[in-house]
């Protein structure tokens, strides 16, 4: 049997329908619970995102400390920055607001994928583990798991903030080996983002790359990929033929 890691966000679940329904319901959940109003509390969503998704694409954010240290200011910076826009009196500890707050509202919400569960439930019945490896947090990866009716369903959670390093890093899967007994090279790593895929192809992972919009031609494939998938629906049947042409070849 093997061992099968699925990117969370662009494989299992997908984004577009995550941000506009998180935005709605947050908002919502904190007007009811601080006041103001639903539309103050998106609008000052939407500040504290701009400036989120700005930090974090610089390099210097990232050099500023480990990788949970710059994920934990963020998040805490995200949220004193809407209870600001709003003129809302800050909650007393802003890192525990926002991981509850994700937990919450993502758990509400299915942005699943229609061909997730069919073929994580495909993978679990044919005897190989399934493990879900994000680059997100604890609190966003199980919200959104919950939500999508995975969480149950999958052997184990790989995050961001367990490895306390980023996908882009060798540090990221060189540490899964000795955690969970995992063989690089009769395991297969799915994800939508290539450079992810790299960092795993490195550490000896079989790499598949997701491409459920054909944005990646063959010819611009990278070596490391050994498959590019259009669909989930394909990938079980996928592992079982590598897994019995590796036995025929043992």
């Amino acid at each position: 049997m093997a061992d099968v890691f699925i990117d969370l966000w662009g494989v299992l679940t997908d984004s577009r329908r995550m941000t506009p329904a998180y935005r709605q319901s947050a908002a919502e959940l904190l007007w009811s619970r601080h006041g103001g109003s639903i539309e103050g509390w998106s609008r000052a969503h939407d500040v504290a995102l701009a400036w989120y998704e700005d930090h974090m694409a610089r390099p210097e954010t990232w050099a500023a400390g480990t990788w949970v240290e710059v994920v934990n200011r963020a998040d805490s910076e995200n949220v004193l920055r809407m209870f600001r826009e709003v003129g809302a009196p800050p909650p007393p500890d802003p890192l525990a607001f926002s991981k509850a707050l994700d937990l919450e509202v993502m758990s509400a919400i299915d942005s699943a994928f229609p061909d997730a569960r069919p073929a994580v439930h495909a993978l679990r019945k044919a005897g190989h583990r399934v493990f879900v490896s994000t680059n997100a947090t604890e609190a966003n990866a199980r919200g959104a798991l919950t939500g999508a009716k995975l969480l149950a369903e999958v052997t184990d959670v790989i995050t961001g903030e367990g490895q306390n390093a980023g996908k882009t890093s060798e540090a990221y899967w060189r540490g899964l080996v000795p955690r969970l007994k995992a063989i690089p090279d009769r395991s297969f790593v799915v994800d939508d983002r290539p450079e992810y895929l790299k960092a795993a192809g490195l550490v000896g992972f079989r790499c598949l790359l997701m491409d459920r919009e054909g944005k990646h031609p063959a010819p611009t494939v990278p070596a490391y990929v050994s498959a590019t998938l259009r669909h989930l629906a394909g990938l079980p049947q996928y592992v079982q033929d590598a897994v019995r042409a590796a036995r025929a070849r043992a």
